[in-house]
């Protein structure tokens, strides 16, 4: 099962105002025109919940709210491994015994915490590029680990020419004694304490298709689209 964060590549992008899986000459317009997860990094984020669970300093808290993600992209014909948590403090509670135990690419796994804009500017592209959200996403300020990842990524201000993939995966800790987490427990599912999520949340499915719009700004506005979203 395919597990997508941020709509499907059929969808129409709200940064470029390209379907996401149009094609251009020939090759795919977008470098990313879906975002999943795959096998192995629901493996790396069940490995990092079940070292979590030992963690009693974190889940001893009944009203405990945790959130992880990790993040693989193969880009330029290199890899990266990220990965990411939000809830409980500002502060990233990940540690380095917290990724104990993983069987994929042990000890290559870099933790990421960028800051996440209050509002719907100042926002990064996967590809490094500046981008404004649109009026009327909610809760745009949202930590959430997804949106960490790919602001991360887009940090690491990589060369750009081929992108093979990127694939996420998140997993949500909620105590027996969390309340008024109801967006929270909707995107894990009511099953057990933790969780690999059906789809993102609703912010993160708002923000997410502008982060990973790989279209050139040059070109967006070589097309006059870009004047249409402002």
């Amino acid at each position: 099962m395919i597990l997508r964060h941020g709509g499907r590549a059929s969808d129409t992008c709200p940064r470029c105002h390209w379907a996401r899986n149009r094609e251009d000459e020939g090759k795919a317009l977008h470098g990313i025109p879906e975002l999943t997860d795959s096998e192995r990094l629901r493996e790396v984020v069940a490995r990092i919940g079940e070292n979590l669970r030992q963690d009693r300093g974190l889940t001893g808290d009944p009203a405990a709210v945790f959130l992880l993600g990790a993040l693989e992209a193969r880009i330029d014909g290199k890899d990266h491994f990220l990965v990411a948590s939000s809830g409980r403090t500002a502060d990233p509670w990940l540690r380095d015994e917290h990724l104990d135990g993983i069987t994929h690419h042990p000890g290559e796994w870099q933790q990421v915490n960028p800051a996440v804009p209050a509002d719907r500017t100042g926002w990064l592209t996967v590809r490094g590029e500046k981008v404004d959200l649109s009026v009327g996403v909610e809760d745009v300020g949202r930590p959430c680990p997804a949106v960490k990842l790919l602001l991360g990524l887009g940090q690491l201000r990589l060369d750009w020419e081929s992108v093979e993939y990127v694939r996420v995966s998140e997993m949500a800790y909620v105590g027996p004694g969390a309340e008024d987490t109801d967006h929270v427990r909707t995107w894990r599912g009511r099953g057990a304490a933790g969780s690999w999520t059906a789809h993102s949340c609703d912010s993160c499915e708002a923000r997410i298709p502008y982060l990973i719009c790989d279209v050139p700004a040059h070109r967006i506005v070589d097309q006059g689209l870009f004047a249409d979203r402002l």
